[in-house]
C-alpha cells in the first residue's frame, strides 16, 4: 500500500505523460488508482500503447529518457526505491480499450549480484561485515550516482550520464556476522558487458576488536543481463578471497498477479 508507478501513454486524452498510478491495500486485494485521470482515446479502433515504470519519480517527461536512480547508496539489501521496474506492451502492438483492464507486467531493469559470503576457521567466531568494495574496469560503467542517467521503457536500453562510477563501498545497513554458515548481502548493478570481470573486497570485525582488510578477487564474470541474478560462493580467509563461478537464474521466480518487492 501506497506504492506508485508512473504511466505513459501518447494516445490517451489527455495524453498521459508520467501520471502516477498509486496502490491501496496490499496483494492481490490491492487496488490501484490515477492520481489524475485519463480516458481511452477516440476511435475506438486505435491501439494504445502504455509504458510504464515503477517506483514512481516526478519531472520524468518523456518514456525515452526515465531516470535511473542512483545505485551508489546501497547497503548490501535490496531498496525497493533503487529496484527500477519497467513494462511496455509494444510486442503485442498496443491494446484496444474493448480489452478492457490493460495488465502491466513489470520486468527488472537492473542486474542483482549475490554473495553468499563464509569465513573459515583463519578467522575467529563473532566476525562481522564491515564494509565490502565492488570494483570493474576504469572504462566501466557499473553504478549511477545521480539522476543524470536514463532508460528508455520500449526497449530497456540505458544511456548512462555524467554521474557513473566503477566503483562503490557499501556498508551493511544491518550486522552481519560472518560463520560458516553463508550469509548474503546483494548489490544492484547496471546491466551491460564490462571491459573486465569486477573485483570484490571485503572488510571485517574480527571478533569485536580487529580489522581485517581481505584483498580482492575476481568475480570471473563479464557481462550481466537486465533481470538476472547472479549468484557467487565467497569464502573468506584471513589473506584472501574464494569466489565460485556463479549461478545465474531469472531474478524473482514467482507467479503473476502479486509483487514481491524484494527478491
Amino acid at each position: 500500500s501506497g506504492d506508485q508507478l508512473g504511466l505513459f501513454c501518447t494516445q490517451s486524452v489527455p495524453a498521459a505523460v508520467n501520471v502516477s498510478f498509486s496502490a491501496t491495500g496490499n496483494g492481490a486485494s490491492a487496488t490501484w488508482s490515477a492520481d489524475s485521470p485519463i480516458y481511452w482515446g477516440a476511435p475506438a479502433t486505435t491501439p494504445h500503447t502504455f509504458l510504464a515504470y515503477s517506483p514512481y519519480a516526478s519531472g520524468n517527461s518523456s518514456a525515452s529518457a526515465v531516470k535511473v536512480p542512483a545505485l551508489n547508496v546501497q547497503t548490501g539489501t535490496v531498496n525497493p526505491a533503487l529496484d527500477l521496474l519497467i513494462s511496455n506492451n509494444l510486442a503485442s502492438s498496443g491494446v484496444l480499450r474493448s480489452a478492457g483492464a490493460v495488465g502491466l507486467v513489470f520486468t527488472h531493469a537492473l542486474s542483482l549480484l549475490e554473495f553468499d559470503i563464509t569465513i573459515n576457521s583463519s578467522i575467529a567466531a563473532n566476525t562481522t561485515l564491515t564494509s565490502f568494495t565492488v570494483a570493474a574496469g576504469s572504462s566501466d560503467k557499473v553504478y549511477t550516482t545521480d539522476g543524470n542517467s536514463t532508460i528508455a521503457l520500449s526497449t530497456g536500453a540505458i544511456t548512462p550520464g555524467s554521474g557513473v562510477t566503477n566503483t562503490t563501498t557499501m556498508t551493511p545497513g544491518a550486522t552481519v556476522t560472518l560463520s560458516a554458515t553463508s550469509a548474503s548481502v546483494y548489490v544492484l548493478v547496471l546491466p551491460g558487458t564490462y571491459s573486465q570481470a569486477p573485483t570484490l573486497a571485503i572488510n571485517l570485525n574480527e571478533g569485536g576488536t580487529s580489522a581485517i582488510a581481505v584483498p580482492p578477487a575476481s568475480l570471473t564474470t563479464t557481462t550481466f543481463a537486465a533481470g538476472s541474478k547472479y549468484t557467487y560462493a565467497v569464502s573468506i580467509a584471513r589473506t584472501a578471497i574464494t569466489i565460485s563461478n556463479p549461478t545465474i537464474t531469472d531474478w524473482t521466480n514467482v507467479n503473476g498477479s502479486a509483487i514481491n518487492p524484494g527478491l
